[in-house]
Parts: C-alpha cells; structure tokens; sequence
C-alpha cells in the first residue's frame, strides 16, 4: 500500500531511537521465531497465522499454501519527495507434527527497489525484529483462545517507546505505516477445540 514523504520525517525523528533487538543466531532463532502448541491441530494454528497477516493489510496480502503452512506475501509501495521504494514482504510459516504438540515456525523477510533521481538500487533484507515476532505470536495465541486480550499496535508500541525503541523499524510488518490494518479491530478467535485444555504455547 502507498505511503508518502512522511512516513520518512517519521522515521527521522526516530533516529534518536534505539534499533530493536534482532535475530542473529539459531539460538535466537529458536527462542523468537518457533513456538510449540499441544493440543492443537496444524489447521488451527495455519488459520491463525494467516487471519493475523490479513487483519494487519487486508487488501496486500496474498497466501501460496502448501501441506504444512503457507507464504504470505504483501506488496508496498512508499513515496517520498525525491526518493521512493517498491518492494515485497515475504511471511514463511511452516508447521511440523511432534508427540502431543504441533511446532510452528516463521520467517520473514522483504526485497525491492529503492529509486531517486535517475539511479535505482535493489535491496534484500532479513526482517529480524525480536519485537516483530513475539507480536506475531501474541496475536496468534489470541486466535486460539490461548490469551486473553489481543495485543494492539498501541500496546506493542508502548513498550518500545518508554526503552526508546524505534518502534517504526520495530513493528513494521504488522503496525508499520505501510500496513492498513494496524488499527483494526480485534478479529473474534477460532472456535475453541471440543474438551480440549489450551496451555499456553512454549518457547522453544
């Protein structure tokens, strides 16, 4: 989706801002980007990743499935007044079967063309924000009923600017300025599981 010149004024004012913490290992890897759910089917848990992708830019975001997850891919555009940016998010999201549990991972990344004057460059990047994923999750454990209250692009954000956190570089994906659905409402959840106990989901 289209933004203009002060998406980057924005970003500016925030340079005075801390970057999040990323993701930089297998270990962080792990602990950020995969997350265990017993008692959950596969087909649930694919439900809620995908609503929470969709809620974020409902008419950008399109899905290429397969049998253990999807790709979600959301086209943007950003516009400044002597530069703009063309480029794609990529959401990876698999599943796996394991003993009682279905594990999750995601990944994600974006690559485009950044244009000004008469030079264009392309670029590629891992999109690696610790506070990125954990979002994610919390949205999605609210899909399956395992948390309460659904985490608002306000309430993330609320923590990242009281530890002067950049939050637009930190979100983006989810709450950035290209993501029209950042202030929807919060979807109503998957219908629970018949007599099924839902712990919360684990860390890896």
């Amino acid at each position: 989706m289209k933004r203009w010149g002060w998406l980057f004024a924005v970003v500016a004012l925030l340079g005075g801002c801390a970057a999040p913490h990323q993701i930089r290992d297998r270990g962080d890897y792990l602990a950020e980007a995969s997350r265990e759910f017993p008692g959950e089917t596969r087909e649930r848990i694919i439900r809620a990743a995908e609503i929470v992708l969709k809620i974020s830019d409902p008419t950008d975001f399109e899905f290429r499935h397969t049998l253990t997850g999807f790709t979600g891919l959301r086209r943007y555009t950003v516009y400044a007044v002597v530069a703009a940016a063309q480029g794609r998010e990529k959401w990876e999201f698999l599943t796996e079967d394991q003993p009682g549990r279905i594990r999750a991972s995601v990944s994600v990344s974006e690559a485009g063309v950044r244009s000004g004057g008469y030079s264009s460059a392309p670029y590629e990047n891992a999109m690696a924000s610790v506070p990125l994923y954990r979002l994610f999750w919390k949205r999605v454990e609210y899909m399956l009923g395992r948390r309460a209250e659904w985490v608002t692009c306000d309430d993330a954000a609320e923590e990242l600017v009281a530890t002067r956190t950049n939050v637009t570089v930190a979100l983006g994906g989810l709450c950035g300025p290209t993501s029209d659905g950042r202030d929807a409402p919060a979807p109503t959840p998957l219908p629970p599981l018949p007599a099924q106990e839902k712990p919360s989901a684990r860390r890896r």
